[in-house]
């Protein structure tokens, strides 16, 4: 290795890092093969992050260590790359970014890890930094959720699952996704009776019961969100009216075979469910008010039925 520093200067630079109070590893570049020896970890790496060099020997094995997920690691990697690139020609070469790293002790902590890619130590040598960002990233999340939830059902709010319908009409305008997305819009029935009849705490009980059952229902992909009041809406990219039917005839049968009870009394509970699929080109709430109209209708025909794009199907039809 052409050192700019002496064998026994860097032995005293690495004892140094040790007094460091930000976790810090050294690592080599190794062209030939692209996994990086990793010559030292200071204390304060040991102490928050675990891992000493004979757990992570080289780059890769960190990497692999840090980002068990391997989709994560894909992005990071990704992420880090890009980082690199947009410094070429520039006077720079400072590479920083946030996330969340597997530690020793098997917990994820979040750090802003940062390296300045022209070494003075010597010749593709690096020291990394990892400045521990868990508490306010961790604050940030716990907010961002908050902001993103309804509190009773636990569920998206009407506000987040805007944004992801935003996010689906991108995916149809630039080519990411061939087929359209669907939406369902479900409304519980008679909920002013049973609100009248048992109670409100009773119609919490049957908002949070169906909210469940429909997450418990859907596909991971799919998103549910308490549109308001008794209503919900759910997303499913990817989906066609035909196969969105299917779908709901699911959690009907499982919403009429739920025995609700309250206070030793048991009740049933049906709704009714407008589908619509997007159309190319619409704004979102297009969408939504076409859904909206299709459940509108079903309500009119008597309830507890689906209606989809003007085509109504009975219970058990």
């Amino acid at each position: 290795m052409q050192m700019l520093i002496t064998k026994n200067e860097q032995t005293l630079f690495f004892k140094t890092l040790d007094f460091l109070p930000t976790p810090a590893l050294i690592v080599r570049e190794d062209k030939c093969n692209h996994r990086g020896r990793i010559l030292f970890v200071n204390k304060a790496f040991i102490k928050t992050i675990g891992y000493q060099v004979a757990d992570i020997p080289d780059h890769l094995s960190f990497v692999s260590k840090a980002y068990p997920d391997i989709n994560y690691r894909h992005e990071m990697t990704n992420r880090w790359l890009d980082r690199t690139t947009q410094l070429v020609n520039r006077e720079s070469s400072l590479v920083q970014l946030c996330s969340k790293i597997y530690c020793k002790d098997k917990q994820f902590r979040w750090f802003d890890v940062r390296t300045e890619l022209k070494s003075t130590i010597g010749k593709g040598v690096v020291i990394v930094l990892f400045n521990s960002v868990d508490k306010t990233k961790t604050e940030a999340l716990q907010y961002a959720k908050l902001a993103s939830t309804d509190p009773l059902t636990k569920l998206a709010n009407r506000r987040y699952i805007q944004q992801l319908l935003q996010q689906e009409k991108s995916h149809q305008k630039y080519g990411h996704q061939t087929e359209p997305f669907s939406l369902i819009m479900a409304d519980i029935d008679l909920f002013k009776q049973i609100n009248d009849t048992y109670g409100h705490s009773c119609g919490d009980y049957v908002i949070e019961t169906v909210a469940k059952i429909m997450r418990q229902t859907i596909r991971k992909v799919d998103a549910v969100a308490r549109w308001g009041g008794e209503e919900y809406l759910l997303l499913l990219p990817q989906t066609s009216t035909v196969e969105a039917r299917i779908v709901v005839k699911k959690i009907m049968n499982r919403i009429h075979a739920y025995a609700f009870k309250w206070e030793a009394q048991r009740f049933n509970v049906t709704l009714t469910y407008g589908i619509t699929a997007y159309h190319t080109g619409e704004e979102t709430n297009e969408t939504i008010k076409r859904v909206d109209g299709c459940l509108y209708q079903g309500k009119e025909m008597g309830r507890d039925c689906i209606v989809s794009d003007g085509l109504l199907e009975a219970w058990g039809g």
